[in-house]
């Protein structure tokens, strides 16, 4: 009876397999001039998403405090001179701490972590919507059949995204555990003063900040299609560019929908917005303010979606 169940387990995850590299081959066949036209849109603001990518990055490497990256610094250098039983050395480096994070507490008593660090993930789906549904919907039937592992090895690579990682001191937890572990050094109780600033170390906050690509893109799709939508006397050429970079904008708006960005709820009203300023320009027809409504919408999804993805971790030890 065993050996009977083993084998029933064995088939059935080797059919899931088979089913998954089936899944895969089919989609690559069948899907591959939709990907292309995927690809050849995503082509269109490459340049844009990019300078995009880099001035959010930008911002948040601003907001890094240099008195706090000197406080993690001269941390490191406390546990070397504990390694050392170097007594002086180590409430010198403490001390050194101490100075730079009051610094910080003193110019903003209301802050809670100061970012000493920020990391760029980019991870750039390279499907089309239809082959991503596919992907979904086998992850879906491989759960429902208790192939958590199978499904997990789909899911995880549907994401088109960019992550945001900043790692930063909690001040007010931060300062009062350096304290506490000048008082052991003063005692010279070097190996528990050590492994008290590894503990301090395992409390440094990473958040996780996603900015959607999709929605991204369709941003600045729609920024290239205003352009052509308040110029008058298009050319025939011109009004196929306007309702290619509309048809794009939507199609980046359908990847994020099933990929699980956001509320599912708001892209009905996308789609309608992006119906409405098609009827608005069909024909050669022109004018202003077309897609204020649009890119105000899509502007505060987005805010919602870095805000609501925000998460908060402790760091590893060091």
């Amino acid at each position: 009876m065993k050996q009977k169940q083993s084998f029933t387990t064995l088939s059935r995850a080797l059919i899931c397999a088979l089913a998954i590299g089936a899944l895969l081959l089919t989609n690559t066949a069948m899907a591959e001039t939709d990907t292309k036209a995927e690809v050849k849109g995503t082509a269109k603001v490459a340049k844009e998403v990019k300078q995009c990518t880099n001035d959010e990055a930008g911002k948040q490497r601003g907001a890094i405090i240099k008195e706090a990256v000197a406080a993690l610094a001269q941390t490191k250098n406390a546990i070397i001179a504990l390694e050392k039983k170097d007594k002086q050395a180590a409430l010198d480096a403490l001390a050194m701490v101490t100075g730079k994070l009051d610094i910080i507490i003193a110019r903003d008593p209301d802050m809670a972590n100061a970012p000493i660090d920020v990391r760029v993930e980019t991870y750039d789906l390279i499907s089309s919507v239809d082959t991503v549904k596919k992907a979904v919907k086998t992850a879906q039937d491989l759960l429902d059949d208790g192939e958590v592992q199978l499904a997990r090895e789909i899911l995880i690579g549907l994401v088109d995204e960019i992550d945001l990682i900043v790692t930063s001191i909690p001040l007010a937890s931060y300062s009062a555990g350096i304290k506490a572990v000048a008082k052991l050094v003063d005692e010279e109780k070097y190996e528990e003063a050590q492994e008290a600033l590894y503990e301090l170390l395992s409390t440094l906050v990473v958040t996780r900040n996603v900015i959607p690509l999709p929605i991204l893109r369709a941003e600045e799709l729609l920024k290239k299609a205003e352009e052509l939508a308040e110029k008058a006397n298009r050319t025939p050429e011109e009004n196929k560019q306007l309702a290619d970079l509309l048809s794009d904008a939507r199609s980046q708006l359908e990847m994020a929908e099933v990929l699980g960005y956001g509320d599912k709820k708001q892209y009905k009203e996308f789609y309608r917005q992006i119906k409405e300023i098609e009827k608005k320009t069909e024909g050669g027809k022109f004018g202003k303010g077309f897609m204020d409504k649009l890119k105000k919408s899509l502007a505060d999804f987005k805010a919602k979606i870095f805000g609501a993805s925000a998460t908060e971790k402790k760091a590893d030890k060091k």
